[in-house]
């Protein structure tokens, strides 16, 4: 069993191992040590717990060190949409920064560990971190981009944005180190089929035609790729 000193030492943001990804790339090492003292950690979410809701006030920038949440977006009913997924490294919270009150609602998709760097101190850091503006500034330009990627899927076949999906998911976890090939898919088929714009039946239609293709093999929450040149070859149609 761990130490409670070891798994102090674990969750600082100087041996975090999302440190490539989150809040510190690009800081001075003195500048992640300050980052540190003021970050709250080790915050633990359960499957299908809010990790804020629509409307609520922005109370910091949310970075996930474990587990995978998605984002919640009303429509002109009032119906609640699928808008985004996030993965470990990943930050959120963009959403509530331009007027501290969130526009849309994070749930767990499964149980989550998040870091969070509490909205009184964003302005202090940044006048005294001239880095961590551009830091900040470059993780919501990313996040806008990908809102322009999923619009531009949505010109494409049903089976092209779930394959197109598919590969999204595995080159993201490539980039953080985890497994391309082999891993948790904690998406519903409801909630893929809401992000994607297509009826979950048509999702779970697709999926069991690549199954049946050996494209993929999916077991309970666990997703395997077989052949991802056929599935590339698929999003290049």
């Amino acid at each position: 069993m761990v130490g409670s000193a070891a798994m102090k030492k674990a969750v600082t943001c100087e041996n975090c191992s999302l440190d490539n990804l989150c809040i510190p790339k690009g800081l001075s090492q003195s500048e992640v040590e300050s980052l540190g003292e003021i970050v709250t950690r080790n915050t633990i979410r359960q499957k299908g717990e809010a990790i804020y809701h629509v409307g609520s006030e922005f109370k910091g920038i949310i970075a996930l060190r474990s587990g995978s949440a998605k984002l919640l977006g009303l429509d002109r009913n009032g119906n609640e949409i699928v808008v985004d997924f996030m993965l470990p490294g990943e930050l959120l919270g963009f959403d509530g920064l331009a007027t501290q009150i969130h526009t849309c609602t994070a749930i767990a998709l499964e149980t989550v560990n998040y870091c969070r760097l509490p909205t009184q101190q964003i302005d202090l850091l940044v006048s005294t971190m001239p880095s961590l503006s551009q830091i900040l500034l470059q993780r919501s330009g990313e996040q806008f981009d990908a809102q322009i990627q999923r619009m531009m899927l949505m010109r494409r076949t049903a089976e092209e944005r779930v394959a197109c999906f598919i590969i999204q998911i595995s080159e993201r976890l490539k980039a953080r180190g985890y497994a391309e090939l082999e891993f948790r898919f904690s998406m519903s088929r409801e909630d893929m089929g809401s992000y994607l714009c297509i009826a979950h039946e048509t999702v779970s239609r697709i999926m069991h035609n690549f199954q049946a293709q050996e494209l993929i093999e999916v077991r309970a929450r666990q997703l395997r790729i077989i052949n991802k040149k056929g599935l590339l070859a698929l999003t290049l149609e």
